[in-house]
């Protein structure tokens, strides 16, 4: 048998190798092991598989653990990587009625490999972040005007992140969370400020994560007052 039919046939049990069982009654069977995740840290966590980007695998609170089936590392020997979302409270840095506010953000030193066999059993400690990079900016938008106003961006109106309302009161302020964001930022634009009777735009901005923008709405204009870093402590 020459070289190049054993390399067919190498890639062809490789192939069968990483394709789900299915068993006598033609039902596809996932093979799986037992993963414990423990949430050592002192924040709500998401642990994400593979990626940061990845799909989301669990969610815990500060100090919580479970037990879920995680598939078979189907990498050869590689393993599987889990990647742990942080949500870092800064309500503080808005009014009382702004509800609770959370910042995504991640420790890139705290990714987690395990290989992952089938009916074996493993613990994963999920420490507290040394360090967090956040993925999440905010607009921060008080009313100085005698009506209400909602933030709009052409077909789409937004909900305040604290406190899933839409509309803002006189004296009060809208927060606003915005994810998704490249790392060089994004522009932007055609962001409005609409009350009853006028719709303002709201002025072009560059977003860049872990930034908390702030404007003030007065009736005729919005005019942005500041931007603040968002800082791990």
């Amino acid at each position: 048998m020459n070289t190049k039919l054993y390399f067919l046939i190498f890639i062809i049990c490789l192939i069968f190798s990483a394709c789900p069982a299915e068993d006598d009654n033609g039902k596809i069977v996932v093979k799986t092991g037992r993963v414990t995740f423990f949430n050592e840290s002192s924040y709500m966590v998401i642990v994400h598989q593979d990626a940061f980007s990845g799909p989301v695998l669990v969610e815990l609170s500060a100090g919580q653990s479970r037990q879920i089936d995680v598939r078979v590392s189907e990498n050869h020997g590689l393993g599987t990587y889990f990647s742990i979302e942080y949500l870092y409270r800064i309500s503080d840095a808005f009014d009382t009625d702004s509800g609770e506010v959370i910042a995504s953000g991640i420790d890139p030193n705290v990714q987690i490999n395990r290989n992952i066999e089938e009916n074996k059993s493993y613990t994963i400690q999920i420490p507290q972040p040394a360090n967090l990079e956040f993925r999440t900016a905010f607009y921060k938008i008080l009313n100085s005007h005698n009506l209400p106003f909602e933030l709009k961006y052409l077909n789409t109106v937004f909900k305040q992140a604290g406190n899933d309302t839409v509309s803002v009161a006189p004296s009060k302020t809208g927060v606003y969370k915005f994810d998704g964001i490249p790392t060089d930022g994004r522009l932007f634009q055609n962001y409005e400020v609409v009350s009853t009777f006028a719709s303002t735009p709201v002025p072009n901005e560059n977003v860049k994560n872990g930034v908390i923008y702030s404007f003030t709405y007065d009736g005729t204009l919005v005019t942005k007052t500041g931007e603040q870093t968002i800082i791990f402590k």
